[in-house]
This record gives structure tokens, sequence and C-alpha cells, in this order.
């Protein structure tokens, strides 16, 4: 899959710029820290996903890079949903591009390029279990919120004991 990172703080030039008229971005740079392991050391300047960005964020001065990373695509039968009706059930979730490769384990249209399940990444959430479904609804959503072709995937994580909920918090006036 394709990850990205976007910088605001750039040089006035670059002795490697990328394209105009975002000359002022270098070429590319070192990668940041991603969700999933980086293939390579270097990340690109992404001109689609710098406009994507920079129309969205005003004053629009980011320049973003991105570069591929390994998804590991998991059996959706190692899913556990019943951990999201214990009490200590904690639900999460994790969005990612869709692959451009397309996966050994589509999920059904329109989401095919999303896989049907994978390890979610152990780095972004509190407890990353074997396997976790594609969430068709907040796919759906968020392509629609974001105009991007992202794949969301949901799990629950059982909180250690001793751990107070948010839901768990007796009210109070």
């Amino acid at each position: 899959m394709r990850e990205y990172f976007c910088d605001d703080l750039l040089p006035l030039s670059s002795s490697r710029p990328a394209p105009e008229p975002y000359d002022n971005c270098p070429a590319t740079t070192d990668i940041r820290h991603g969700s999933f392991k980086a293939i390579g050391h270097v990340a690109a300047f992404d001109q689609s996903f710098t406009q994507y960005t920079r129309q969205r964020v005003p004053p629009g001065h980011s320049c973003c890079y991105g570069w591929c990373a390994r998804v590991v695509v998991a059996d959706p039968s190692l899913a556990s949903p019943a951990a999201c009706a214990d009490a200590n059930g904690m639900r999460e979730s994790f969005c990612m591009r869709e692959l451009e490769g397309g996966t050994s384990r589509p999920s059904s249209a329109p989401f095919e390029r999303c896989p049907d399940a994978l390890k979610p990444p152990e780095v972004l959430s509190f407890s990353a279990p074997a396997s976790a479904q594609l969430d068709v609804s907040q796919t759906a959503q968020r392509r629609r919120d974001m105009q991007l072709a992202d794949c969301c995937y949901g799990w629950c994580s059982i909180a250690p004991s001793g751990t107070v909920l948010k839901s768990s918090q007796p009210k109070t006036r």
C-alpha cells in the first residue's frame, strides 16, 4: 500500500526540486514513521496528494510524499467480533488507501481493491488482533466525506482489567 506524510516546514528552494508549480518542495525526502513496514528508505514527492492536501488545508503550502509499505492480508475467519460484546471491549478502527495493485483476498464490489481482512498496524492500535474485517459502512462514509479511495477496518480490543472505559464511568451532575 502507499503511505503518505505532508510537511509544511519547507525550504524556500531546493537543490533537487519537485516539478513546477511545486518547485519549492524537495523531490524526495527520508521516509517518516508510517503505519506499516516501509519498502525502501526514500519518500518521493506526490503531486496528486499535494494538490489534494493544499485544496483541503489552507493556505496550501504543504508538500506531500509517498512510499510503499507492506500490508499483511489476513484470513477474515480469524477476526474476533465477540471482543466487542465484552465489558472491557474497546472499538478501534483504521483506514488506509486502497491497494493500488489489488489484493489476493478482495472484498466485494465496489471495494474489490480492499482486502476483506488484514492485520491492523501494531503502532496504531491498543491491541492489534490477528485479523480485522473490512468495515463496509465506515469505508463508504469515509469515501464520501474525504473523496479518497480508502479502506477502513474495525475490531475490538480488550482493555486490561481495572481500566475504566469512558462508557462505564458513573454519571455525575
